[in-house]
């Protein structure tokens, strides 16, 4: 376990860390999303949803899931992603609406 000053470094450190702008943007290629760049609302929408990992999340566990699934003698595949059509339909159907 570490101790209180190590701890308090951690903190130090993470607060360098959500300072930097190149790190903070966000990486999710979906830029038509009406939730792109409102990380807490699209991590809210998929722990509520438990459809799927955010886009901007999947590369960090598709190394260890593809591990652990050749351990256990299986294979791991990448869902389908929502057609860039459907994202455009809402964006048209939302100016309709106002």
């Amino acid at each position: 376990m570490r101790t209180k000053e190590e701890y308090y470094d951690l903190v130090l450190e993470n607060r360098r860390i959500a300072k930097n702008p190149e790190l903070t943007n966000c990486p999710c290629p979906h830029t038509l999303c009406e939730w792109h760049g409102k990380c807490k609302e699209c991590i809210a929408l998929h722990r509520v949803h438990g459809e799927h990992v955010p886009v901007c999340l999947q590369p960090m566990l598709d190394d260890k899931i593809r591990a652990l699934a050749g351990v256990a003698e299986m294979r791991a595949e990448k869902k389908k992603p929502t057609p860039i059509e459907y994202r455009r339909y809402v964006r048209a159907r939302d100016q309709l609406e106002d």
